[in-house]
């Protein structure tokens, strides 16, 4: 599996004035733009195909990356259809058209140091359409929203009782899943208007027994808040 839908397109409210101008993904991190580090990690991780779901200030985001032949990488891009946000999961039935039979979701604001071809080995194996990677956070990082029974999510949602596990941000998915799904079903089909939210798509997944686990051992690192975009940039530079 060597896809990935990067979920770029939101207003990144938290990290204003910074992102009044500028979107999130092109926010100096280590003295780079974000989204370079992004798209090196992506591509050692051995993702080669890129769609990118952009919507505000989404043209900086393309002049910067443009057809991603610079990492190595083909990138191509999904608008999010003017006026009303889309929300996180109706940008990836925007995308539909785009994407393959298997891919990886990632949320745009995302560093994730893990395997990812071990991630898609065990979504090869795994009888789900989809699976989410989970990291045993108990409440260190943030919220934990995860509970596990075997080799699947049992329980997903913020303030789970007895969660000691996080949505780690990665997720793979079978695009057969926006077809099943009834929220991401009734946005393919134009029933539907309005913001989605991926988590309505997960939630769904989980109350059917249809999303399995994949543990991760590393910590996750996101620049949605100032505290995290500072404990990336320390990761980043303590790499060298």
């Amino acid at each position: 599996m060597e896809q990935i839908a990067l979920l770029a397109g939101g207003l990144a409210t938290r990290m204003r004035p910074q992102t009044e101008t500028i979107p999130k993904s092109l926010l100096p991190v280590a003295g780079r733009p974000f989204i370079e580090w992004q798209l090196e990690l992506l591509q050692a991780g051995g993702l080669r195909r890129v769609v990118l779901c952009v919507g505000y200030l989404g043209e900086q985001i393309v002049a910067a990356v443009g057809d991603g032949r610079e990492w190595g990488m083909e990138v191509r891009y999904s608008w999010d259809p003017p006026g009303q946000p889309p929300g996180t999961g109706g940008a990836l039935v925007n995308a539909f058209d785009l994407l393959e039979e298997a891919f990886f979701v990632l949320y745009g604001d995302s560093y994730l140091p893990t395997d990812y071809q071990a991630v898609a080995q065990a979504f090869e194996a795994a009888s789900y359409p989809a699976l989410m990677t989970v990291y045993r956070n108990e409440n260190r990082w943030d919220p934990s929203n995860v509970r596990l029974e075997g080799d699947r999510v049992a329980y997903y949602e913020k303030g789970c009782q007895g969660a000691d596990y996080i949505d780690y941000g990665l997720t793979a998915l079978r695009r057969e899943v926006l077809t099943e799904v009834s929220g991401a079903k009734c946005q393919v089909s134009g029933e539907r208007s309005g913001p989605l939210d991926l988590a309505e798509i997960y939630r769904e997944l989980v109350a059917r027994g249809q999303m399995g686990a994949y543990e991760v051992g590393e910590r996750f690192y996101e620049i949605g808040k100032p505290e995290g975009l500072r404990d990336l940039e320390a990761y980043l530079r303590a790499c060298g």
